[in-house]
C-alpha cells in the first residue's frame, strides 16, 4: 500500500509539468527514474546507467560538470539545493530552461528533479517587455496631464479632462487589443464628456481612405471617406483641427448621424504621420467653448499614442509567434498550439494528425548555392506547404530545414493525401540549381502520425512522426510514410 502511495506521489510530481525525477546511488548510477508521460517499462533500460554520461550526451560537458558538482555537494552536505532556470541549447539550436532540485536520501543516495520551465521563462520575459512599454507610455501621459492648461477651465471641466485622460491610461493598462481600445475611447468621449456622437477613423495607406473603426451614434459601421473629402477628410489632409459650429450651413458636411449639430474633426498624428481622425459631434443644446476644443485636441494626442501602442504590441505578438525568414509559425508557437489542439482532441475524442517534413540533402544545396539561395529555398518550401494545406491546418518551422504541419479533425489516411500533394509540388518546383541535387531535384521527406491511431500523448505523437520520417530518410527519401507502415 505504501508503495502505491509513493508511486502516486511521484506521478503527481512529474505530471504537474514536464519533469524527470531520478534517484542516484552512491556510485552515481540510476536506481530509479520517473518521467512525464512515459511508462516505467519504457524507462527500464536506463536503470543502472551512469548518470554523468547521460547528462554529457544531453547537456554537454560544461553543464554536466556543474550538475555533477551540485550532486556531490548535496551528497556531502546532506542539504537540499536548487539550480533555477538552467539554460540549455538543443541540437536544433532552440533555447530551453530547467529548474533542477537536488535532495539527499539515505545510504548516500541523491534525488534529482528536472522540471522544464521554458514557457514560463519566455512568458515572463515577454511580460516584462510589455510592462516596460506600458510604463513608458504612462510616464508620457503623466507628463501630458501635468502640462495641461487649466487656467481657462472651471473645476468641473478640469475634472472631466482628468477623468478622460485617466480612462485612456486605464485602457492601455487593461488591454492591447486595438478594437477594444477604440471602443473604450468612443464610449469614454460620449459618456464622460457628454458629446452626442464620437467616431475614430483610421487611415488605410493603400487606398488613402479613412475607415470608421469604432463609433457611437453613427448610422453606418462601414463608412469610408477619402482623404480631402468632407470635414473628416479635410482634417486629415490639412493636419489641423476643423471646427464647424453649425453643420447645416457647411457644404463639406457628410450626414451620418441623427442629432449632430456641431462637428469637430481632429487628426490623429504619431511622429509625423497621420494615422486617422477623431470625429466628435455635439447636439444643438451643447454649447461648445474654447476649452472643449482644447480638451479634444489634448485627448486626440493621447488617443493617437494609445492606438500606436496597441498596434505595436499586436505586431510584436505576431512577430513573437512567427518565424522571421519563412513567415510561418515558429517552434515556440507550435508548442502552444500543439498543446491546445491535443487537449481538444483527447477531450472530444477527435482525430489529430501531424506531418514532420524535412528537406532532403539541404546541406548539399546550401554548400552548392550559398546560404542566401538556401534561405530562398526555405521560404519557397514554406509557401508551397502553406498553399497546399487547408485553412484549418497549422504550418510551423520546427527548426533548420524541418517543418511541421498540424492537422486537426484529420485521420492519418487523409493526412497522407495532403502530405503527398505537398511532396509532389515541392519535387516539381523549379528551385535554382535544383537539378544538381541528388536525384535531380530538391525534394522533401515526410513522416506522418496521428492520434489516436499511433500515439496517446503529445511526445509520443511527435516521436512517431519523427520515426516515420527517419525511416524515409534512411531509405530512398522523397517519399511520405505513415508511422503504421514502417518496416
Amino acid at each position: 500500500m505504501n508503495g502505491q502511495i509513493y508511486t502516486a506521489m511521484l506521478n503527481t510530481i512529474v505530471n504537474a509539468q514536464p519533469s524527470v525525477l531520478v534517484t542516484l546511488d552512491a556510485a552515481g548510477t540510476i536506481s530509479h527514474i520517473y518521467m512525464t508521460e512515459r511508462s516505467q517499462a519504457s524507462l527500464a533500460f536506463l536503470i543502472g546507467k551512469n548518470f554523468a554520461k547521460l547528462l554529457r550526451l544531453i547537456f554537454g560537458l560544461r553543464t554536466t560538470e556543474l550538475l555533477c558538482h551540485t550532486i556531490n555537494t548535496c551528497r556531502l552536505s546532506q542539504q537540499q539545493t536548487t539550480i533555477s532556470q538552467l539554460k540549455h541549447i538543443t541540437g536544433k539550436h532552440l533555447v530551453e530552461y530547467f529548474n533542477c532540485s537536488f535532495a539527499p536520501a539515505p545510504e548516500q543516495q541523491v534525488v534529482v528533479l528536472f522540471q522544464k520551465v521554458t514557457e514560463n521563462v519566455l512568458f515572463q520575459e515577454e511580460f516584462c517587455s510589455i510592462a516596460e512599454q506600458h510604463e513608458t507610455l504612462n510616464q508620457d501621459l503623466c507628463i501630458a496631464m501635468a502640462n495641461l492648461d487649466f487656467q481657462l477651465m472651471d473645476l468641473e471641466q478640469a475634472h472631466k479632462k482628468l477623468s478622460a485622460l485617466y480612462r485612456i491610461t486605464s485602457i492601455v493598462q487593461k488591454t492591447v487589443n486595438e478594437k477594444e481600445v477604440l471602443e473604450e475611447i468612443v464610449v469614454g468621449i460620449t459618456r464622460e464628456l457628454g458629446f452626442a456622437n464620437a467616431a475614430i477613423f483610421l487611415l488605410d495607406p493603400t487606398s488613402q481612405e479613412l475607415v470608421n473603426k469604432a463609433h457611437r451614434g453613427y448610422y453606418n459601421d462601414q463608412v469610408r471617406i477619402m482623404v480631402g473629402q468632407g470635414i473628416i477628410g479635410n482634417a486629415a489632409l490639412s493636419r489641423e483641427l476643423i471646427y464647424v459650429p453649425n453643420t447645416k450651413l457647411e457644404p463639406r458636411y457628410i450626414p451620418g448621424t441623427s442629432n449632430g449639430f456641431s462637428e469637430i474633426a481632429i487628426p490623429l498624428i504619431v511622429g509625423d504621420q497621420v494615422i486617422g481622425v477623431l470625429d466628435v459631434e455635439a447636439s444643438e443644446d451643447h454649447i461648445l467653448k474654447e476649452y472643449d476644443l482644447n480638451l479634444l485636441r489634448s485627448l486626440a494626442s493621447q488617443i493617437a499614442m494609445t492606438i500606436a501602442h496597441a498596434s505595436h504590441v499586436t505586431k510584436a505578438c505576431v512577430e513573437a509567434s512567427t518565424d522571421g525568414l519563412t513567415n510561418v509559425y515558429n517552434y515556440r508557437h507550435f508548442r502552444n498550439i500543439f498543446n491546445q489542439e491535443f487537449k481538444r482532441a483527447t477531450r472530444y475524442q477527435r482525430p489529430l494528425s501531424l506531418l514532420m517534413i524535412d528537406i532532403d540533402h539541404f546541406k548539399h544545396y546550401n554548400d552548392l548555392n550559398g546560404h542566401l539561395q538556401g534561405d530562398d529555398a526555405l521560404k519557397a518550401v514554406a509557401d508551397l506547404i502553406r498553399q497546399h494545406c487547408r485553412d484549418t491546418d497549422f504550418v510551423f518551422r520546427y527548426g533548420g530545414e524541418e517543418f511541421v504541419v498540424l492537422l486537426p479533425e484529420t485521420i492519418v489516411t487523409q493526412a497522407h493525401i495532403i502530405a503527398e500533394r505537398i511532396r509532389q509540388e515541392i519535387a516539381g518546383y523549379p528551385f535554382q540549381n535544383g537539378k544538381a541535387q541528388p536525384g535531380g531535384a530538391l525534394t522533401v521527406s515526410i513522416g506522418i502520425a496521428g492520434y489516436p491511431n499511433d500515439a496517446y500523448s503529445e511526445m509520443e505523437l511527435i516521436a512517431c512522426a519523427d520515426a516515420a520520417l527517419y525511416s524515409v530518410k534512411r531509405a530512398d527519401r522523397n517519399r511520405s510514410c505513415l508511422y503504421s507502415d514502417q518496416p
